[in-house]
């Protein structure tokens, strides 16, 4: 087996030269790469679900994503890889003290190991064992063993050159959340939920020292190059410094207003760089304990961190989905190195099916091309997360839904802001636009649904009906009825003439967050987080047939433009494509690893959107012979 892998590794460097550089070239096509089953393009890298990791030669810079591992060059900002494999987020990376290898924990309870230079994109091991999502993992010094950890509170050791598990190490009554060895590799240290360190002799896997480390869960530990220290970072708040072979506390180092979650040396031991969900990184000397300098420019937590080789540059990746360089000396951002999309909440195609438009958590409207995945523009102006697109018939304007309580509308000839609309007193959940495109309806968190003249830009009415936030509202094709459902467990039709109510449909036990118009206008469809889709008679209320396959709760549902398919998104990370005649369900997508937010159907009805996991899957509809 051993001959077996340096064979791999020996051919990997033989074509490493001419692999990176074809990875190179065809990196722009990389939302053609590793699809999931089903899936014919995706939009978006995924967001920034663990930490970062850099080679000892400074040269890769692995980041740990939502579809897989990320490789970028960090002097060109460029990446050249992307790793799939795992079945769910990406968790932990790290390489081996000579680079040639990448290790990989997951939530979907496995490790993987990667070539880690030449940029073969196939694991060479997936090792299983684990119960419940790995949360880390570590090399020894030599590259000879891996440790594991895992929320199933053990922790694994492999033979790297094989794979082979080795042994468990018990004794944590909690999950285990990082690991680390000793410079000389005998040493294992780990933390946990249970609020202990503990230090274990790899050789025989006993523990040989246990102590209570902090007042809450122990988020990370890392040793100092010379083995000498150990810090821990905890949900407490703090950092604490402890002499590595005795247990006994140098320091706690207090100033961070949020949990710690990433502790760091730099390269010649006497900086220690702390990441924390208080946004901030800071920088310690390790010595004294005193903070040193404060890095802020992230804008959300979660914040992992890494050193250079030369201890010069610090590299940070967090929950805003960007990989930032800072100059160590000065504290300075040097550069945004990468920016990942942020999630998007909503979609929507064009009238034509050219473009397809999406509200994301960083305030701003997408356009994207979906034969491409191209981005077109992007449409900047709210100040708050866009929560609900909507073209209009003609598709020469946008709306967009924020939670800065406005409707903004878009020239989609120049990319330019017009006027918003203004008047909801809390953020703006759901925009629709007539069939004729004079009207437009939006709706609110505090219940109350707005009539808009497009012409004129002022409130025609205002329907208060429903006790709690209102999450989607849809014109029926004649645009005489609007409808909409709410977290009062409603579906409700309106006369969008006069605003009076028509019609309440109360037989959802829990929030309905998707609603759709049949195109003959003849049928509502309603997904609710009672983990049902239901099928109404738009005229009299009646409820026609009830779709109970999904095992979570509804996001979105949509009918095909011909009305014979229905799609359904939900929870349980699928979409479900149904008969709306018979009601059998025809297909299930599963490529998504995370809650389907929405979905759509192009005009064509060829292709259907779904948003997950931070980004855009785009699928083609296979289903035959539906009556």
């Amino acid at each position: 087996m051993k001959n077996v892998l340096v064979l791999i590794l020996a051919i990997g460097f033989a074509i490493c030269a001419i692999s990176l550089k074809a990875i190179a070239q065809d990196i722009q096509d990389w939302h053609l790469r590793g699809l999931p089953e089903g899936v014919k393009a995706r939009i978006g890298k995924g967001s920034i679900t663990g930490d970062i990791a850099l080679s000892s030669d400074g040269r890769n810079l692995a980041v740990a994503c939502a579809i897989g591992i990320w490789i970028y060059d960090p002097e060109t900002d460029k990446p050249f890889n992307l790793l799939t494999g795992h079945t769910d987020k990406v968790l932990s990376v790290t390489f081996s003290s000579d680079g040639i290898l990448l290790a990989s924990a997951s939530h979907d309870t496995t490790v993987r190991v990667w070539e880690g230079r030449t940029g073969t994109a196939q694991a060479l091991w997936t090792l299983h064992g684990h119960e419940q999502p790995t949360t880390d993992v570590a090399f020894s010094p030599d590259g000879s063993l891996l440790a594991s950890s895992s929320e199933d509170e053990t922790i694994r050791l492999w033979e790297v050159k094989t794979g082979a598990h080795l042994r468990t190490l018990e004794g944590h009554i909690g999950a285990v959340t990082s690991v680390a060895f000793s410079p000389d590799g005998k040493t294992l240290v780990s933390g946990s939920n249970d609020k202990m360190l503990r230090l274990w002799d790899v050789q025989t896997g006993k523990s040989l020292r246990r102590f209570i480390a902090h007042r809450d869960k122990v988020l990370d530990v890392a040793l100092s190059p010379d083995g000498k220290t150990l810090a821990s970072a905890s949900n407490d708040e703090t950092i604490r410094l402890w002499v590595a072979q005795t247990g006994v506390s140098l320091q706690t180092l207090t100033t961070h207003d949020n949990s710690v979650v990433s502790v760091v040396f730099s390269p010649d031991g006497k900086t220690l760089a702390s990441g924390s969900w208080d946004k901030t990184i800071r920088l310690w000397d390790v010595q004294t304990g005193a903070q040193l300098s404060v890095l802020s420019g992230h804008t959300s937590g979660g914040i992992s961190v890494a050193f250079s080789p030369d201890g010069k540059t610090l590299m940070s990746g967090d929950g805003d989905s960007t990989v930032r360089l800072w100059d160590v000396e000065t504290g300075n951002e040097l550069r945004k190195m990468v920016e990942h999309m942020q999630r998007v909440f909503s979609i929507a195609f064009s009238p034509d099916g050219k473009t397809l438009a999406g509200g994301t958590w960083n305030n701003t409207v997408r356009l994207w091309d979906p034969q491409t995945s191209a981005l077109l523009r992007t449409l900047k102006g709210h100040t708050k997360p866009v929560a609900s697109v909507a073209f209009s018939p003609d598709g020469q304007i946008l709306a967009s839904g924020s939670a800065d309580n406005t409707v903004g509308l878009w020239d989609l000839k120049t990319g330019a802001a017009l006027p918003s609309l203004i008047g909801h007193k809390l953020l703006v959940t759901t925009v629709a636009f007539s069939p004729d495109g004079k009207t437009l309806a939006s709706g609110s968190g505090n219940g109350t649904i707005f009539l808009w003249d497009m012409q004129t830009g002022k409130q025609i009415n205002m329907m208060t009906d429903h006790r709690s936030w209102v999450n989607r509202v849809v014109f029926s094709p004649d645009g005489s009825l609007l409808a909409s459902g709410g977290r009062d467990n409603t579906v409700r039709t309106w006369d969008v003439h006069t605003g009076a109510p028509v019609l309440t449909f109360d037989k959802h036990t829990d929030f309905v967050r998707g609603i759709a118009f049949s195109p003959d206008g003849k049928t509502i469809a309603s997904g609710g987080h009672d983990l049902t889709v239901r099928l109404w008679d738009a005229s009299s209320g009646e409820l026609l047939r009830t779709l109970k396959e999904h095992q979570r709760e509804l996001y979105s549902v949509v009918f095909s433009p011909d009305g014979k398919i229905l799609a359904s998104g939900a929870g349980d990370r699928t979409v479900m494509l149904w008969d709306v005649h018979t009601g059998t369900l025809l297909q299930t997508l599963k490529a998504h690893l995370g809650s389907v937010m929405r979905v759509a159907i192009s005009p064509d009805g060829e292709t259907l959107a779904s948003v997950s996991d931070g980004i855009v899957y785009l699928s083609d509809i296979t289903v035959d012979n539906v009556d």
